[in-house]
């Protein structure tokens, strides 16, 4: 057991992704913290494994695999051997792999997007909810996308990112409030960083065959260090009632559903 604040944070390989920002932010500016940073293969994740020489006994890089219920209760064994809780959840592995629409879309595309986007927060909290439970101020927050936003009419009018990615960050909102409230002691809620300039968003905008994607881009995105700052503090001053069950904007704004 430790009184440190102890945190998980998957899809966290990419040196200029949201997952390894948030990782390095809380590194730096939360001192008395731990951090679990999820990959799906740790010895390739070269750039996270320099972070434990860095900041030395304050990181693991532990395999984590979107949907795996073995691996991911292996991973809360370990983590409750070494930490006793968790505090911190912050899911935040995902894919974006088409652009396909309605009449188009291919069932596997749809069932890995699912497994992934959905099913891989499911699993992840299912895991560590005991742990979670022993946590004095737990919290669970995966990280969705306006793109899942059905308010957002203009989002899906113009089939920005496509009937896979859309459905599966709706449906993990509907999740994220869901865990809201069928458990009144925890935190939970899902965030949108909205455009980061980072290795998915780059690869999204060159790969889409409608060019819609790029509209929708201001060419002044904050990086994954900038966006990681601005998400640990709305995740740092959450609680029940100002975020809990709401479609939460790294601005602090709210967005509609």
């Amino acid at each position: 057991m430790t009184s440190s604040t102890i945190y998980l944070i998957t899809g966290a390989n990419r040196p200029r992704g949201i997952g390894f920002g948030l990782v390095v932010r809380i590194l730096t500016a939360h001192q008395n913290s731990f951090v679990y940073a999820g990959a799906r293969s740790p010895e390739n994740a070269i750039e996270l494994q320099g972070l434990k020489t860095k900041y030395p006994g304050r990181i693991e890089v532990v395999k984590c695999i979107s949907g795996d219920t073995e691996g991911n209760a292996t991973l809360a064994k370990a983590i409750e051997e070494r930490h006793g809780r968790i505090d911190t959840v912050i899911a935040n592995a995902a894919i974006w792999s088409t652009f396909a629409r309605i009449d188009d879309v291919t069932s596997a595309d749809l069932q890995e997007h699912f497994h992934v986007n959905v099913m891989g927060p499911i699993v992840l909290f299912q895991a560590m909810l005991p742990l979670l439970k022993k946590s004095p101020n737990p919290k669970f927050v995966p990280m969705s996308s306006t793109g899942g936003s059905i308010g957002g009419e203009n989002l899906v009018a113009s089939q920005v990112g496509g009937v896979c990615y859309g459905a599966t960050k709706a449906t993990l909102n509907w999740v994220a409030r869901k865990i809201h409230f069928e458990n009144d002691w925890i935190v939970a809620f899902p965030m949108s960083p909205g455009g980061v300039s980072t290795d998915l968003l780059s690869d999204t905008s060159d790969n889409d065959p409608t060019g819609i994607f790029k509209t929708f881009l201001t060419g002044n995105e904050p990086t994954a260090e900038e966006a990681a700052k601005l998400i640990m503090q709305v995740i740092d001053d959450s609680t029940r009632e100002t975020s809990g069950g709401k479609f939460m904007h790294l601005d602090g704004s709210t967005i509609p559903w």
